[in-house]
Order: C-alpha cells, then sequence, then structure tokens
C-alpha cells in the first residue's frame, strides 16, 4: 500500500512540475500539425494518382486476355469457400 501512495504522490509532484503552453503557442502547433497532415496527404492522393494512371497506361499495353471478371470473382469464391471448409476441419 504505501509504494502505491509513493507511486501517486510521484506522479502529481512530475504534474505540477509541467509547463503547459500558452495560448498563442498552442494554436501555432495545432497549425503546423495540420498543414503538414494535409500537405502529407495531397503527396499521397498524388503519388496514388500517378501510380494508378502508371498501371492503367501499362493495362493498355498489355491487355490480359485469359482472366475476366467473372472468372476472378468464382474463383475468389471457392478460394473463400476452400479457407472456411480448411477452417472448420481444422477445429474437429
Amino acid at each position: 500500500m504505501r509504494k502505491i501512495k509513493s507511486y501517486f504522490k510521484g506522479v502529481a509532484f512530475e504534474a505540477r512540475r509541467i509547463r503547459w503552453p500558452k495560448k498563442r503557442q498552442l494554436w501555432t502547433s495545432v497549425l503546423t500539425v495540420c498543414i503538414i497532415g494535409l500537405l502529407t496527404g495531397l503527396v499521397i492522393y498524388f503519388e496514388d494518382w500517378i501510380t494508378a494512371n502508371i498501371l492503367h497506361g501499362f493495362e493498355q499495353i498489355n491487355p490480359s486476355e485469359s482472366s475476366t471478371s467473372s472468372d476472378s470473382s468464382s474463383a475468389s469464391a471457392s478460394a473463400v469457400q476452400a479457407a472456411i471448409a480448411l477452417f472448420k476441419n481444422s477445429i474437429k
């Protein structure tokens, strides 16, 4: 019990030593974080857009003739069913 009291006294002592930022400094920091977050989001968006266009260009140059959307959806459905069956067998 003494250790717990000592711990919380130490926590209270450290909490009193905290120097909180002034209002102006806080809002400057908040604005900086928001701007950096927005710029990072824009960079990621444009990188994604460029990558998608490059991949689309490759698909136009070399179209895939063997696979269709119905084939891939049925293949993925059968893969899911196989995984479920494997899971059920491993439980038994």
